[in-house]
């Protein structure tokens, strides 16, 4: 697969980053800092961008080209001259939004498969927290009726309790 972009991580004094992709024009160029895009760099040279103010320790760098598909790059007009130059734009355009193009979808697979996995995970884990929950339920429903049971016994009791004492007070006056 083509190059379309290259991926630093900032140390906090570098502020020169080279990439190694073809790109038509430098408006074409374009940078993320840690994913949001930044205007914050200048071209020290045709392969080198430099960022204003040097990248943060451990902030993700991405240099890449996003090249313009909503129209050609050279437009021909009839009864003109056709240049070589002007031809090999238009292909080198079309190539490069192909390429663009590719690696997005690739990345879009990965990031979909990523995805699944984690959703895949989360269901799992889901259906183990429901799985724990049944069991305290369950739990739960056992305390209460082994607490009923317990209620009703000691109700019992102190009936019988209430009523050995009777019998012992007529035992008693005997």
């Amino acid at each position: 697969m083509a190059t379309i972009q290259n991926l630093y991580t900032g140390n906090g004094s570098t502020t020169n980053y080279s990439f190694s992709f073809e790109y038509l024009t430098s408006s074409h160029v374009k940078v993320s800092l840690d994913g949001v895009d930044t205007t914050a760099f200048t071209f020290a040279n045709a392969t080198t961008i430099s960022f204003n103010t040097a990248p943060t320790s451990g902030q993700a760098i991405r240099i890449y080209r996003r090249t313009p598909f909503d129209s050609s790059s050279s437009t021909f007009f009839p009864g003109s001259s056709i240049k070589a130059e002007d031809l090999n734009s238009n292909f080198d355009q079309s190539l490069y939004v192909i390429q663009e193009a590719t690696f997005d979808t690739s990345q879009s697979a990965i990031d979909s498969a990523a995805a699944r996995t984690s959703a895949d995970a989360a269901n799992t884990k889901a259906d183990t927290a429901i799985s724990t929950a049944n069991t305290a339920s369950a739990t739960a429903t056992s305390a209460e009726s082994t607490a009923n049971t317990a209620s009703s016994d000691a109700t019992q009791a102190a009936a019988d309790a209430a009523s050995a004492t009777k019998v012992a007070a007529l035992e008693n006056r005997k």
